[in-house]
């Protein structure tokens, strides 16, 4: 399993979430947090419409004081399906963190709903490590993975956006192989086969690789290492 723990990440939201108490706020006093862990699909919210207009609101939002507004740390697509449901307030628990443990808590609490691909999750473990200064063993003990995990997850994240979109609306499942093998696809790299070589034959490949850029060569070259340790080249 590429997970410790599953439900690691719940500490944080428990610390942080679970001694405030519930209020109601006004739908325009809130306003939408620009960084958040998910990307795609957010606005898609014609689920939970049907569910929360039968059921109401189930489980509150986690919003923050900015002035005289909130924003809101966890929930947007229950905000967002409140708004097209014409609520006026919504329940809401609010919390005093930094934007540091505000992103922490909203990926912690998608990852609690699993609802987040591993695409998003790679991409706010990213994130964490660019803007935070987060080691990988610091994220993978926020998340509850293996350090091994959250590398590969740091490797998907080198997919655009719109690839990832254009993979799953030709209903493809963003799983961790397929991804993978998306990557090494856009990159230009898999699928290579190296006959072995007869031990008595001394044969030298020459590759001009001049033409590529710096980025493309560097990728090359790292994965030409590896195929060289693989078959015992030299």
């Amino acid at each position: 399993m590429s997970k410790r723990n599953e439900f690691a990440a719940l500490d944080l939201i428990s610390t942080y979430v679970d001694n405030t108490k519930n209020d109601k706020i006004k739908i325009t006093d809130i306003v939408i947090n620009p960084l958040q862990p998910r990307l795609i699909n957010k606005e898609k919210v014609e689920d939970l419409v049907e569910s929360m207009s039968r059921l109401g609101l189930i489980e509150p939002i986690v919003v923050k004081r900015d002035g005289s507004k909130y924003v809101i740390v966890a929930g947007e697509r229950r905000y967002r399906a409140a708004l097209k449901l014409g609520w006026t307030e919504i329940l809401a628990r609010v919390i005093e963190v930094n934007e540091e443990v505000s992103y922490e808590i909203a990926l912690a609490e998608n990852e609690k709903r699993k609802s987040l691909n591993p695409w998003e999750v790679g991409r706010a473990i990213l994130f964490l490590r660019k803007e935070y200064k987060k080691s990988a063993s610091e994220v993978a003990h926020l998340l509850g993975y293996t350090e091994r995990y959250v590398k590969q997850l740091s490797s998907i994240a080198r997919l655009d956006q719109k690839t990832v979109e254009e993979f799953i609306e030709r209903g493809r499942e963003p799983s961790v192989k397929n991804l993978e093998a998306l990557l090494k696809q856009k990159e230009g790299r898999g699928g290579e086969m190296i006959s072995p070589l007869e031990k008595d034959k001394n044969t030298r490949i020459i590759i001009n690789i001049s033409n590529l850029n710096p980025k493309k060569r560097e990728s090359f070259l790292t994965e030409l290492e590896k195929l060289k340790s693989k078959y015992g080249l030299k």
